[in-house]
């Protein structure tokens, strides 16, 4: 109720009381002798209806109990009997009691310890005004006038109109009245608001659209002055729907649209809680960067937002939302459709997103932060701002950035080679050739030598500039395997067992790729190719390839690489050390080889030997050298064995979206990137050096 319409009804209720008081006594000395009529009807009016018009504060029941002592004094001693002296006590209780919790009062009532919050409120109960100047009124009437007189029951109907009709309430439902149809002509009131349903979100009930001249859209900038602290806002309608065959409108307040109008009060004069639209908008990018607000079931790790904007996202995109007082970041990676039950056959449609926590970005180290706590229901949510760019250090590489956003993916080049990566996600989804850029990045350092153990034949060629050699060149690779089967024909032969000649042509084969081993990595040159001459997992291949292991493994643990950091690249991984039940040759022969780069991924790091898993389906590789893999990016997944054991390593809620990524777009996570939690990115479009014709010719193609 507005202060214009409470000092009318005082004085209204005034010239009543006035008016009853002269047909008692047929004066007015009342006004100035009796106890009753200064203490308990005229206290009652003025305090209830100028002072304590909602709720009474400590400070308030103070002053009540002051005024009510007061009063008291005026009672002569003849008629001071045991109510008298219960008003009295009562009234010392709110003086002590309120000016203690004056002294003690320090926080807001709900952040007291019990025993403030039940005497605070038992206060503010007792003391108001209504309770004690009622009491006392009563009570001094019956005195005087004894029950049953005109005069006592004329007093009586007055305090009953007055108290148990409430004035004030019956009053500010009037004035509403008239206000509502008053605004109703006015050309920018779109409506009234009804309820909140936080600090920042209103519910509005738009005036009769045929009562309204100006129109209503959603996104249009609005001011009101909300009834309950008076206070003037500006807002945006977000949300309309039908709800009774009447039109409502949610409106969003915050900080940030005001922020728009530079705190500035737009309108002269307000209603309390009517809307009214804003024409003249101050230039901004705020529908630009808006998206929704948050709803329920939100939890730290997860925030669901109602998606309420005329822009467009997609999975992966970079939402910010603050949560006290900080700026958290969030990636969407669902969104869903839902009906939302308004009243009785009311209901309403709307598109919830999902998005999970990245956390903070820390603008020094350049990578997010977990952050322990989940917004407040109705918080705005944003697209992401743009950072500053980063400073990439030396042994740093930048593999990508988050979806429409230049936050940057930053790998740690030399963890991601000691501890293990592996790359993962079927064909034409940009796998390859992330993995190929990645190891042109690996040799960038002088320290670095990269050995790429081949089965597809496309690496010399996608190498070519940068000039790769040969492992083991193809005349001693075919001499060496004639060795193989010499000494496999030797055991076959031997029941199994070693020959002398089988245990001396061993030893000339392992002299020999060790040398070779030990040439490229005291040499000058950094990338060497160990093909295979069969696809197949033939027993020989498998025992090749397991001596070559072996020997790498003895240099690295003893000559320490000769002072140099070894990426070992398995490409096709599958084919090289495929699980037990794809390997498609027997146990005996399959499990030495894994063993030997088991032992690589297990000790690998104490001796600067990592390795680059590259593979279409974890399902099909052994999970000994994946469960080692420290750092996994992997690309478009479909099959359910490989999203659950990524899942495993991601998470639930982000792995759910390995079938959905898009060309170039990989989920990341691991010891190797600056940020430990797992997100979707996106690998900037990478050019290779253009094959020759006969590279092309022999079906040299990228993945």
């Amino acid at each position: 109720m507005s202060k214009q319409y409470r000092l009318i009804l005082i004085v209204l209720s005034l010239i009543v009381l006035l008016v009853v008081g002269y047909s008692i006594n047929g004066d007015l000395s009342l006004l100035l002798k009796e106890f009753w009529f200064t203490s308990g009807l005229l206290l009652l009016v003025l305090l209830s209806l100028i002072d304590q018009p909602h709720f009474s504060k400590d400070s308030n029941i103070f002053v009540n109990s002051v005024t009510a002592g007061i009063s008291l004094l005026l009672v002569d001693v003849d008629n001071r009997d045991t109510i008298f002296w219960v008003f009295f006590f009562l009234t010392m209780y709110l003086l002590v009691s309120s000016y203690s919790l004056l002294w003690l009062r320090q926080k807001a009532l709900a952040e007291e310890n019990k025993g403030i919050k039940f005497f605070s409120r038992l206060n503010r109960e007792i003391g108001k005004p209504e309770f004690i100047f009622s009491a006392f009124f009563i009570w001094g009437a019956f005195k005087q006038l004894g029950a049953g007189t005109d005069e006592f029951n004329a007093l009586l109907m007055f305090w009953v109109v007055f108290m148990v009709l409430n004035i004030p309430a019956l009053a500010s439902a009037v004035q509403d009245l008239f206000t509502i149809q008053r605004e109703k002509s006015n050309q920018l009131a779109l409506g009234q608001i009804f309820g909140v349903q936080s600090k920042n979100t209103f519910l509005v009930k738009l005036f009769d659209i045929s009562e309204r001249i100006v129109s209503t859209r959603i996104f249009d900038f609005v001011e009101f002055k909300y009834g309950t602290d008076n206070k003037v806002r500006k807002g945006l309608l977000l949300e309309t729907y039908l709800l009774n065959q009447e039109q409502w409108v949610k409106v969003l307040s915050n900080k940030e649209i005001e922020g728009i109008f530079e705190n500035k009060q737009i309108h002269k004069t307000h209603s309390s809680d009517i809307v009214y639209k804003i024409h003249k908008i101050p230039e901004n990018d705020y529908l630009q960067r808006l998206v929704g607000i948050v709803t329920e079931h939100s939890i730290i790790s997860r925030v669901r937002f109602v998606y309420n904007s005329r822009i467009n996202i997609s999975e992966g995109q970079l939402l910010e939302v603050v949560v006290q007082g900080q700026k958290v970041l969030y990636q969407v990676v669902e969104g869903i459709t839902r009906i939302e039950q308004l009243e009785q056959k009311n209901q309403t449609g709307l598109i919830v997103g999902e998005a999970i926590q990245l956390g903070t970005w820390n603008n020094q180290k350049y990578q997010f932060e977990q952050f322990g706590w989940v917004p407040d229901i109705n918080s705005p949510v944003y697209l992401a701002s743009a950072i500053q760019e980063p400073e990439i250090l030396d042994h740093e590489f930048v593999i990508g950035k988050i979806p429409n956003t230049n936050y940057p993916v930053i790998i740690d080049k030399n963890v991601a080679i000691t501890h293990h990566m592996a790359v993962v996600g079927v064909t034409g989804t940009g796998k390859s050739i992330f993995s190929r850029n990645l190891i042109r990045e690996y040799l960038k350092d002088e320290k670095t030598k990269v050995i790429c153990i081949d089965f597809t034949g496309e690496y010399l060629g996608k190498f070519r500039d940068l000039n790769p050699i040969q492992a083991i060149n193809s005349e001693l690779s075919e001499e060496l395997f004639r060795g193989i089967d010499f000494i496999e024909k030797e055991i076959a032969g031997n029941y199994n067992k070693d020959t002398d000649k089988s245990i001396e042509k061993k030893k000339e084969v392992a002299t020999v790729i060790h040398q070779e081993l030990s040439n490229f990595l005291k040499g000058e040159d950094r990338l060497s190719i160990f093909e295979l001459p069969h696809v197949e997992n033939t027993s020989g291949v498998l025992t090749y390839t397991r001596t070559f292991f072996r020997n790498l493994f003895h240099i690295a643990k003893n000559e320490k690489n000769f002072g140099n950091r070894v990426c070992i690249v398995l490409e096709e991984a599958h084919t090289i050390v495929p699980e037990w039940n794809f390997s498609g040759v027997s146990d005996k022969v399959s499990q030495p080889l894994l063993n030997s780069i088991a032992q690589i991924a297990l000790q690998g790091r104490k001796y600067n030997v990592g390795l680059l898993v590259i593979a279409q389906r974890t399902a099909n590789v052994s999970k000994t050298i994946l469960t080692q893999c420290n750092t996994i990016v992997s690309f478009q997944e479909f099959d359910k064995t490989s999203s659950d054991f990524l899942a495993n390593y991601f998470g639930q809620e982000i792995s759910k979206n390995l079938h959905k990524l898009k060309f170039r777009q990989a989920i990341a996570a691991g010891k190797a990137f600056k940020s430990s939690v797992p997100m979707i990115f996106e690998v900037p479009e990478i050019v290779e050096p253009e094959l020759d014709e006969v590279e092309v010719d022999v079906g040299i193609t990228d993945k």
